[in-house]
C-alpha cells in the first residue's frame, strides 16, 4: 500500500514495496529515483520530495547519533539541467502538469503505466522532459515542443500560467540531510548572457518541511521561458525578473504556500548565444519585521505588513551553461 499526505506547500508519500526502472521512451526519462509529486493548480513552480525508506532508516539514525561522524554538510546536490516541458502548464485534471510525473507502488492516475505489456509505473521510476544543451529561440519546428524559448515572440501575454508559455522546465535535486524541519526552503535561480539578466526568479520560499524522516529526495522544477513578453520590456521586476508574489506577507509566520520576494533585476530579451544558469537553495531561518505605508500598499496588501531576511544555514550551488540559437 502507499498513502500520500501533503499541505498546500509539497506532498509527501509512504510507499509500499520498492521498485527501480530506468528507460528512455519517445524522447522521455524515465530515470531510477523515487519521488511523491506535488498537485499544484496554477502554479509555475514546484516541489517534490520522496522520503526516506525503512532501510535507509536505521544507518542515518546511527550516523546522526554519533556527532563526531555526522556530516557538516546537509544539503547534497544532485543534479541540474533544463529539460522539455510539455508546453500547456497545468494540463492534467488534478492541476499539476503533465510531467514531472511519480511512480507509485500502487499507482499514479497521472501517469498509471509504462512498458509493453504495460505495468504501474512502478516506485522509483519519473516521467520527465529529456534534458538538452541547446535551444531555440523561436517557435516552430527548431523548438521540441513548438514554443520558443524568448518570451516575446513565444506567444506569452503575461505572468500567470494560463498567459506563459514555457520552451522548458528547470529542474534541480538533492538530498537533504539536515534534520531540519522547521527552516524555510529557498532557491533563487538567475539566468545570463554576459552581463544581460534574461531570467530572475527572485527568492522563492518553498516554506519549512515539516514533519518528515530524514534523508529526503527533492526535486524543485520550474517552468521557464527567457526574457520579457510584450508590454513589459520596463524594470525592474519585469517580465521574466519576477516581481513579488505572495509578499509582503500579511502575519509574521510562513503563510503555508510559497511566496517570492523579487530581486529587484531587469530583465532584456535573450539573444542567440551561450547563457550561465546559476541557482542557489539554502535552508534558511526567517526573521520577520512589521511594515506599513507603501511597503504593504505598493503590493496590494492591507497595513500593517510583515517583510522577511533570512538566516543561512545550508547552501548549494547547482550551476551550468546552455545554448541559445
Amino acid at each position: 500500500m502507499s498513502a500520500c499526505s501533503g499541505s498546500n506547500r509539497f506532498w509527501t508519500c509512504d510507499f509500499g514495496s520498492p521498485g527501480r526502472k530506468r528507460q528512455m521512451l519517445s524522447g522521455l526519462l524515465l530515470a531510477g529515483v523515487s519521488l511523491c509529486g506535488l498537485a499544484s493548480a496554477a502554479e509555475l513552480r514546484q516541489r517534490h520530495v520522496m522520503p526516506t525508506s525503512e532501510q535507509q532508516q536505521a544507518p542515518h539514525a546511527a550516523l546522526a547519533a554519533n556527532a563526531a561522524d555526522a556530516l557538516a554538510q546537509r544539503l547534497f546536490p544532485l543534479q541540474a539541467n533544463l529539460v522539455q516541458v510539455f508546453p500547456v502548464i497545468d494540463t492534467n485534471a488534478d492541476g499539476s502538469d503533465l510531467w514531472p510525473c511519480i511512480g507509485r507502488a500502487t499507482g499514479n492516475p497521472d501517469c498509471p503505466v509504462v512498458g509493453n505489456p504495460s505495468i504501474t509505473l512502478p516506485r522509483g521510476g519519473i516521467v520527465l522532459g529529456f534534458p538538452s544543451f541547446t535551444w531555440s529561440l523561436a517557435a516552430g519546428p527548431a523548438a521540441v515542443n513548438g514554443v520558443g524559448c524568448d518570451a516575446l515572440s513565444n506567444g506569452t501575454t503575461g505572468a500567470q500560467p494560463t498567459q506563459y508559455r514555457p520552451c522548458a522546465q528547470l529542474d534541480t535535486w538533492f538530498e537533504d540531510n539536515s534534520n531540519d524541519p522547521t527552516d524555510d526552503l529557498l532557491q533563487r535561480i538567475t539566468v545570463t548572457q554576459g552581463s544581460r539578466v534574461i531570467y530572475d526568479s527572485g527568492t522563492v520560499d518553498y516554506g519549512p518541511a515539516g514533519p518528515i524522516t530524514y534523508p529526503v529526495r527533492v526535486l524543485l522544477n520550474t517552468d521557464v521561458n527567457f526574457g520579457f513578453w510584450p508590454g513589459a520590456a520596463v524594470g525592474p521586476n519585469n517580465g521574466n525578473c519576477v516581481a513579488n508574489v505572495g509578499y509582503p506577507l500579511s502575519a509574521p509566520t510562513n503563510p503555508g504556500t510559497t511566496y517570492v520576494v523579487a530581486a529587484g533585476q531587469t530583465c532584456e530579451q535573450p539573444v542567440a548565444g551561450k547563457v550561465r544558469i546559476v541557482t542557489v537553495t539554502m535552508l534558511a531561518t526567517p526573521t520577520y519585521a512589521q511594515a506599513s505605508g507603501d511597503v504593504c500598499s505598493s503590493s496590494g496588501v492591507a497595513s500593517p505588513c510583515f517583510t522577511v531576511t533570512w538566516t543561512k544555514r545550508d547552501e548549494i550551488h547547482q550551476d551550468f551553461d546552455a545554448f541559445f540559437q
